[in-house]
C-alpha cells in the first residue's frame, strides 16, 4: 500500500473480506481510542499523519499481490453541524461516512448513513480484466444503532445500494471495549459480518458473456458471511501528536468457491498498522 492513502489503495479484490473482514465504523474506533463517554457531544477533529502497513488479504491482480506493505498516508477528522456529521477515518477500510444523527440517549444512538465503496474492476486495475463489464462504487445508504452496556460498545448496522449498481446489502454487529492505563489506551472489537450474493456478484462475478469474450470462466457471486477482531494500542506523544498501533484479523466464513477475478484468494484476511499522527 505505499505511496497512496491507505484506504483508496484497497482491492476490491477483497471487498467481500474488506467490507466484511475491516470494517469497523469510526465512530466506535475513535471513542473507544479517545476514551470518551458515551453521551457526550461529538469531536470535531483533524489529524494527518504517516503510517507503516503489513497486511494480507485477498488481491485482484499480482502488483496488489507483491504490494501490501510499506508507508501511507493516514488522515482522520470529524465534522459535526446540528446533528449532521462527515466522518473521515484512513484506518479504516470505508474512510468516508456522511450521515445525520436521528436519536441520542445516554445509552443508545441511532444515525443515517451514506457510505461510498470503492470501485472494483476495470481494465485501468489490470489487462486481465479487459472485456469485462466495469464494476463500479456503489452508494450505501442505510441505518446504525449504537448502544452503551455494561462498559461495552455495541453497533448493528445494515446498509443497501441505492445508486442501482449493485443493489446489494451489508449487515454487521460488532462489540468493542477499551481499558486505560496511564496514558495507554488499550481497545479490542469483534463482529460478524454479512454481504448478500447481489454484492458479492456485481463486484466478483463473471457473466456468461463475459465469459464468452474473456478467458474467466462462469462465476456467480454468493452471500458472504465474515468474522472480524481488531486490537490496538493508542498513545498521546503530546498534546498534538497521537501514535496508534493496531491488528486485525478477519475470515471469511462458509463457501469455499472462489471468484476467477482472484490472482490471490485468501480465506484469512490480517493487517497490522503503526501509525504516528498529528491533531491540528
Amino acid at each position: 500500500m505505499p505511496h497512496t492513502h491507505l484506504a483508496t489503495r484497497l482491492s476490491l479484490a477483497a471487498l467481500t473480506m474488506s467490507l466484511s473482514s475491516f470494517t469497523f465504523a469510526a465512530d466506535i474506533s475513535h471513542s473507544l481510542r479517545h476514551n470518551t463517554q458515551f453521551d457526550s457531544e461529538p469531536e470535531n477533529y483533524f489529524e494527518l499523519g504517516l503510517a507503516l502497513v503489513a497486511s494480507e488479504t485477498s488481491t485482484l491482480t499480482k502488483e496488489q499481490d507483491e504490494d501490501q506493505s510499506g508507508v501511507g498516508i493516514v488522515v482522520n477528522g470529524s465534522y459535526n453541524w446540528r446533528g449532521f456529521f462527515i466522518d473521515l477515518f484512513g484506518e479504516s477500510q470505508t474512510p468516508l461516512v456522511i450521515g445525520y444523527n436521528a436519536y441520542n440517549s445516554s445509552n443508545w444512538s441511532l444515525d443515517l448513513l451514506l457510505t461510498p465503496t470503492g470501485n472494483g474492476v476495470s481494465e485501468e486495475e489490470d489487462d486481465r480484466f479487459i472485456g469485462l463489464d466495469e464494476r463500479r462504487y456503489s452508494t450505501m445508504f442505510g441505518g446504525r444503532a449504537t448502544g452503551y452496556l455494561a462498559g461495552n460498545t455495541i453497533q448493528l448496522s445494515v446498509h443497501h445500494d441505492i445508486s442501482e449498481k449493485s443493489h446489494g446489502t451489508f449487515v454487521s454487529a460488532l462489540i468493542g471495549r477499551n481499558w486505560q492505563y496511564r496514558n495507554w489506551n488499550v481497545h479490542g472489537m469483534a463482529g460478524v459480518n454479512y454481504l448478500d450474493a447481489n454484492f458479492v456478484d456485481y463486484y466478483l462475478g463473471v457473466s456468461a458473456e463475459e465469459a464468452a469474450r474473456t478467458n474467466f470462466s462462469e462465476y456467480t457471486g454468493k452471500s458472504e458471511v465474515g468474522f472480524t477482531a481488531e486490537v490496538g494500542v493508542t498513545y498521546p506523544v503530546s498534546e498534538d501528536w497521537v501514535f496508534r498501533t493496531t491488528a486485525r484479523y478477519g475470515r471469511d466464513i462458509g463457501d469455499d468457491s472462489s471468484s476467477p477475478l482472484l490472482f490471490e484468494d485468501r480465506k484469512d484476511a490480517m493487517s497490522f498498522v503503526t501509525s504516528l499522527s498529528y491533531v491540528f
